[in-house]
């Protein structure tokens, strides 16, 4: 029942790294038999596994087929079929990521940059792939890269070469071991069965994180070394072999106490310092989202947000939220600090581009100028930078800039949400440069796309009608 639920799940999910992992262990696992002498508990259960089988054909042809009981939009072959597929944005997209962690790792190939620490040094390398590759930009995702998708560039990357050596020795006492047991003489096949299992749950797992990222999730990465520990777990042959590696400490009552009271103090601490305080921290960073988005209540928002930022100062991600509204309630000053701290522990498009528009709220256009060219560099298809930017240079009366930006907007991403709007201020910046049938050109594409009801609709149209009449008086 347990692998009925398992492999469903994973059809459902469509994960392409899970198909290929079990793929790639199937023949190890005939292997594995074999050595093991196993082949007569699979004979002896083959009604079972007959059922079994049967039941997993079943299960695949309802998700690889159009049906009914078949939800998604995309059937198993498709979707396993998309790796080959040279323009799938999915396969490109880890192809960045790879080529720009492996060039972190050879920044800093030995050490790496420190443990938790690929999110803020991934975005700079990204960028210097992307200039070698600028063709790869358009399969870029409007979300941060957090993960590596390849827990072992991942790792190297971080703790550098020396510490990604160290965890896969401990991997290859794993493979000696499981190895040797299930050679073993004189070990019950039953005991052989249970350690098999874990041998191949663990070498998925291992494969697995070559394209994506399960240490880093706390369930799974927690699994993985239960797993482990019980996988390398020989079952001893007689008690005195058991005894040999007991080891007796003896203690007076009163330092027993002592120790558990003092490790039990620790732990408590420990607990509310690094699990009850992030854990409330998050909760008030919900409320404050849910205050801004769903309420509308900004100053409900910053409430939740400051106690948040109190129980958890080094919180990159709740720093930004706080710090965007206070930009967006007009609190210009606490903004401009509160998004400079946030850099230190979190790294985001929106940090960058709100950190511009803080220093344009204030007057100081050449560091507004440099942070959000600093936001393109690093995402060179965020459009919202590039109309920040075109806003920046029109207000500055750098009219040609601000229509050099403008139209990187409409290239980039030609079906823009906003299309209209970019359309109006190409239009109004035309007016400012005295060239009215351009600026009609701009207005007319905008009018047709705005949405009915729109307020900017009226002045699009006041702008349309005072070049008519210009040209009337004319």
């Amino acid at each position: 029942m347990v692998i009925i639920i398992i492999y469903t799940t994973i059809l459902i999910c469509q994960s392409r790294g899970i198909w290929i992992s079990i793929l790639l262990t199937i023949p190890m696992a005939f292997l594995l038999i074999k050595k093991g002498n196993l082949t007569n508990i699979f004979i002896k259960n083959r009604k079972n596994l007959s059922y079994l089988f049967l039941i997993l054909i079943i299960i695949t042809v309802i998700y690889s087929t159009d049906n009914p009981l078949n939800k998604s939009p995309l059937t198993v072959p498709q979707r396993a079929f998309s790796v080959f597929d040279r323009e799938d944005t999915s396969t490109n997209m880890r192809l960045i990521m790879l080529y720009s962690s492996l060039k972190m790792i050879h920044e800093r190939p030995l050490l790496g940059f420190g443990l938790g620490t690929f999110n803020l040094n991934y975005p700079d390398f990204q960028a210097l792939y992307l200039q070698e590759k600028p063709g790869m930009i358009r399969y870029l995702g409007d979300h941060n890269v957090l993960e590596a998708h390849n827990e072992y560039i991942q790792f190297a990357s971080e703790i550098g070469v020396i510490g990604l050596l160290q965890f896969l020795v401990i991997l290859l006492f794993f493979y000696k071991n499981s190895w040797n047991f299930l050679k073993a003489k004189g070990v019950e096949p039953k005991n052989k069965v249970i350690n098999l299992g874990l041998f191949l749950g663990i070498n998925i797992f291992l494969i697995h994180c070559l394209f994506t990222f399960p240490f880093h999730v706390p369930f799974l990465g927690a699994s993985f070394f239960i797993l482990l520990g019980l996988a390398n777990f020989l079952p001893m042959d007689n008690l005195e072999s058991c005894r040999s590696l007991t080891i007796h400490i003896e203690l007076r009552k009163s330092l027993k106490i002592f120790a558990i009271v003092g490790l039990t103090f620790i732990f408590m601490i420990s607990a509310y310092l690094f699990i009850i305080k992030p854990y409330l921290s998050e909760v008030y960073s919900f409320q404050g989202q849910k205050a801004y988005f769903i309420d509308d209540d900004l100053d409900e928002a910053i409430h939740h947000f400051e106690k948040a930022v109190r129980l958890n100062p080094c919180n990159g991600r709740i720093l930004l939220h706080l710090g965007a509204t206070y930009f967006n309630s007009g609190l210009f000053q606490e903004a401009l600090p509160t998004l400079i701290e946030s850099r230190k522990y979190y790294t985001d498009k929106n940090i960058i581009r709100n950190l511009g528009l803080s220093y344009m709220q204030s007057g100081n256009y050449p560091e507004a100028e440099k942070e959000l060219k600093q936001a393109i560099y690093l995402y060179p298809n965020f459009s919202e930078a590039y109309i920040d930017l075109a806003y920046l240079h029109a207000i500055q009366e750098n009219y040609d800039e601000a229509i050099a930006q403008w139209n990187k907007v409409l290239e980039i991403e030609p079906n823009f949400s906003e299309k209209y709007n970019v359309l109006y201020y190409l239009g109004l910046t035309y007016v400012k440069k005295g060239m009215p049938d351009k600026a009609l050109e701009y207005f007319l594409q905008a009018l047709v796309l705005v949405p009915e009801g729109d307020p900017i609709e009226q002045e699009i149209e006041e702008e349309i009608n005072e070049i008519y009449k210009s040209k009337l008086e004319k």
